[in-house]
C-alpha cells in the first residue's frame, strides 16, 4: 500500500500560529520534506517533534522529487512544509503534488496560515476579486507584459518581494502608477510587523527611510482603464505628439486635462 502526502501549513512568523491538526500530523508522518531544515527544526523543537527531514527546495527539486515519490510508493507517509505559510504557493511544492497525482498517491491538506490571505484581510483594500502574481518579475519585457495584462483589471493585485529588491520594485510601480493606493506588509505576525498604507510615492519615501529587512507583501488597488486612457495608448502607439494627444483627448473628453498632462509627463519623462 502506498503512503500519503500531507500538505501542511506552518506559521508565517509567530510560531504559536499553528493548528492542533498540523502538530498532530507532523508527529505522525514518517518524513518531513521542507525548504530549509534549519528553519523547520525550530518549529519542530518548539513542539517536541522528532522526524526525519528531507531538504526540498528549488535548487534540488528534480532529484528530491523522485526520492520523495519513491518513499511514498514504499508505503511511508510524507509531510510537505514550506519555510512559512501554505506550501505550493511560489515554491516547488506544487511539482510534488503533480507527481503524486500522476502516481495515484493520496494527498491530504492540513490548512492554516497564508501570507496572501492574512495580508489581504488586514489591508483594507477590496478582497474580491484579487489576483496573486507571485514575486514581482525582474526582466523589463516581463514587467511590461505583466502591467499590460493585469494592472487594469478591477480588484487587488498581490505580490511577494524580497528586502533586496523592494525599493527597485516600488520605483518601477511609481513610474507607471504614482497615484495608485498600495498597502505594504512587512514581517506580518512577527515582532517587527509593520504595515504601510498610502499612495506609491508616499510608501516609497517611508520605506526608503526605514530599516529594510524581512519579506514584503505588496497589495495594489487596481483600476479599469478609462476610455480616455485607452485612446491615449492608441494615439501614442501611432506616434502622435504630446500636443496632438492633449488636444485630441481634451476635445473628446471633458474635465480630464490635468489627468492627461500628468500622464504625458509620466510617459515622456525619459
Amino acid at each position: 500500500m502506498k503512503g500519503k502526502l500531507f500538505i501542511i501549513s506552518t506559521p508565517i512568523g509567530n510560531l504559536n500560529d499553528i493548528t492542533l491538526r498540523a502538530i498532530e500530523t507532523l508527529k505522525n508522518v514518517d518524513y518531513i520534506a521542507c525548504e530549509d531544515t534549519r528553519v523547520t527544526i525550530k518549529l519542530l523543537n518548539k513542539y517536541k517533534i522528532k522526524r526525519k527531514l528531507i531538504s526540498y527546495h528549488s535548487g534540488n527539486e528534480e532529484k528530491r522529487r523522485k526520492e520523495i515519490i519513491e518513499i511514498l510508493k514504499s508505503g511511508k507517509n510524507v509531510g510537505l512544509v514550506s519555510d512559512a505559510g501554505t506550501p505550493c504557493i511560489s515554491d516547488p511544492g506544487e511539482l510534488i503534488v503533480k507527481d503524486a497525482i500522476e502516481n495515484n498517491i493520496e494527498i491530504e491538506v492540513v490548512p492554516g496560515p497564508s501570507a496572501i490571505i492574512t495580508s489581504l484581510v488586514i489591508s483594507g483594500l477590496k478582497t474580491t476579486p484579487f489576483i496573486f502574481l507571485g514575486f514581482f518579475p525582474r526582466k523589463k519585457i516581463e514587467i511590461e507584459n505583466l502591467i499590460e495584462k493585469y494592472f487594469f483589471i478591477k480588484g487587488t493585485l498581490i505580490f511577494y518581494e524580497s528586502p533586496h529588491r523592494i525599493l527597485d520594485t516600488l520605483k518601477i510601480l511609481i513610474k507607471n502608477f504614482p497615484e495608485r493606493k498600495v498597502v505594504l506588509v512587512k514581517e506580518l505576525t512577527k515582532i517587527y510587523e509593520k504595515i504601510y498604507r498610502g499612495k506609491l510615492v508616499e510608501i516609497y519615501e517611508q520605506i526608503e527611510k526605514s530599516e529594510i529587512k524581512g519579506e514584503y507583501v505588496i497589495l495594489i488597488e487596481n483600476e479599469e482603464k478609462e476610455e480616455w486612457e485607452k485612446d491615449f495608448e492608441i494615439l501614442k502607439s501611432l506616434n502622435f505628439s504630446k500636443d496632438e494627444i492633449l488636444n485630441f483627448l481634451t476635445k473628446k473628453f471633458k474635465g480630464i486635462k490635468n489627468l492627461v498632462k500628468k500622464r504625458l509627463i509620466n510617459e515622456y519623462r525619459n
